[in-house]
């Protein structure tokens, strides 16, 4: 997601349409605090909706987990899963070692 200052919106509009021509969210900023948030408006947007367009991009950006995702879209974290699957986004993203870790951790608590 990228972010542009009020002041550098006013002075060059340009800046937010070539973010929003290339499908990227942008917040708008006033004095570095976000005060807005705008959606670029493709086939996306349309069928999966502003509230879980607005929820997926802050997953997808680490801004929020996925069970925060889910408590917002008011569905479950499986569901959410499905989701973000159905999106192509990956939401177990472990390396290897991490991975072994949580497998560790799993097996120690099914005993």
């Amino acid at each position: 997601m990228q972010t542009v200052a009020i002041r550098d919106l006013k002075n060059n509009p340009s800046n937010m349409t070539k973010y929003l021509e290339n499908n990227e969210s942008v917040f708008i900023t006033k004095h570095s605090r976000p005060i807005g948030i705008t959606l670029p408006l493709n086939n996306d947007t349309l069928s999966v909706g502003i509230k879980n367009l607005v929820a997926i991009e802050q997953y997808k950006n680490g801004l929020i987990s996925l069970g925060k995702m889910a408590e917002f879209l008011e569905i479950s974290k499986q569901e959410a899963m499905s989701l973000v699957n159905r999106l192509c986004i990956d939401w177990l993203d472990y390396d290897e070692n991490e991975l072994n870790a949580q497998l560790d951790v799993a097996k120690k608590y099914a005993k």
